[in-house]
């Protein structure tokens, strides 16, 4: 029967996720479909959104503008409900083999494949940050699940496809640019010689496709993007609860603060460069700590707290971007004693829950308790897992050896 854990966990998931999430809204996508239909319809120039406050646009289109040009060829075959359907069912499937795949990157010791099968279910069964991801429709999901594919395949041994994999991902969304850092701290060229290639290949077919007007644009974008803070609940940027906080205490009125819409408000320089000083300082950190862990411990690590940092400071926190941390959870027991790791598991769990977001959704009138939580679950774990590190000098688990 244990053989079964896995596909049995797998249909179960799809079969009770894709019916409730097959009719939603998708705004997230949606911003990609009116892109690619802009671009066959010959107005590549109105793809991005202009304005001082562009993410209170409809369906804001905020990336690279490689994907509009890929998928403007389907906007002409299908309509958005199809598209749209089509895609959730890819992001279920996403999802299930993420699952699997997170099991051979991770190779928790003390940990059976249907256990971790379970309890990865479960955490997804349970948490806010998926039912956000599904509910948008979010490549967010394509995204986690070729960098768990890229690392995969790296631990596999197959490192020119993993640094292949990892830059698709890197084209798609910027964030795991970061997680090249991982082949370089392990001084992999193969690695990260291929993810430099098809890096500079992609940059050269975007290029060739959209020219460089709409990458400068899209720059500015991420710019002007980066210079705000985003008002949402969904945001689980410390800046965010930071603002809010001196707001209060500067007895600034909050009025303005729709927790069922998202505005903006110009981001403090003092906010933005201690954003960026908690950036650097934890790039530094989990850089430093690779010389303290084994091999067979170093790669889930410093991927649970690569994927942490970049979330936490990076322009935006959106809540669907931790779901690939909770997938991780399981790097825990690389790092910590037995009991402390459940701990730590089964209060994720329960704290970044669906209905506990729903209670501090309901208590958040003059702060986003879903912020507060969002920081206190994730900073939390990034700051664990650094300590954890840091606190020991080396590491033994009890990893096969043809994974260290």
């Amino acid at each position: 029967m244990k053989r079964f854990a896995y596909p049995v966990c797998a249909l179960i998931f799809a079969g009770l996720f894709t019916p409730v999430f097959i009719n939603s809204a998708s705004p997230d996508l949606l911003a990609l479909f009116l892109a690619g239909k802009a671009v066959s319809a010959g107005l590549p120039e109105t793809i991005y959104p202009v304005g001082p406050d562009i993410l209170s646009t409809e369906a804001p289109y905020v990336y690279p503008p490689l994907w509009a040009w890929l998928i403007a060829p389907f906007t002409r075959l299908v309509s958005f409900d199809t598209f749209a359907k089509t895609i959730l069912v890819l992001h279920v499937a996403m999802l299930c083999t993420s699952v699997g795949l997170a099991w051979k990157v991770v190779r928790p010791p003390h940990m059976k494949l249907e256990h971790f099968v379970l309890v990865s279910f479960a955490l997804l069964a349970v948490s806010a940050p998926l039912f956000r991801a599904l509910g948008q429709n979010q490549p967010q999901i394509l995204t986690l699940f070729l960098v768990l594919l890229a690392f995969e395949r790296y631990r596999a041994g197959s490192f020119a496809m993993a640094g292949m994999i990892l830059a698709v991902a890197a084209a798609f969304k910027l964030s795991p640019l970061f997680l090249v850092l991982i082949f370089v701290l392990e001084r992999n060229a193969r690695a990260t010689g291929a993810f430099v290639a098809t890096g500079l290949a992609l940059a050269a077919l975007s290029l060739a496709l959209a020219g460089w007007a709409q990458h400068a644009r899209f720059l500015e974008l991420v710019s002007q993007i980066d210079n705000l803070i985003i008002l949402d609940n969904t945001n689980y940027a410390p800046e965010l609860l930071l603002y809010q906080l001196q707001a209060l205490i500067g007895g600034t009125d909050s009025s303005g603060w729709n927790m069922a819409q998202t505005a903006t408000a110009p981001e403090p320089f003092w906010l933005s460069t201690l954003m960026a000083a908690l950036m650097l300082a934890a790039l530094a950190a989990l850089i430093l700590m690779r010389p303290r862990l084994v091999p067979g411990t170093a790669v889930p690590v410093l991927l649970m707290g690569f994927t942490l940092a970049t979330a936490l400071f990076g322009p935006a926190s959106w809540g669907h971007y931790f779901v690939l941390p909770l997938l991780l959870l399981p790097t825990l027991f690389h790092i910590l004693p037995r009991l402390a790791a459940w701990r730590w598991i089964i209060a994720l769990g329960i704290l970044q829950s669906f209905p506990a977001y729903l209670v501090y959704f309901a208590m958040s009138e003059t702060l986003y308790v879903t912020t507060l939580m969002g920081v206190l679950c994730f900073g939390g774990l990034l700051f664990a897992l650094v300590a954890s590190v840091f606190r020991a000098v080396r590491f033994e688990p009890e990893v096969p050896l043809h994974f260290r």
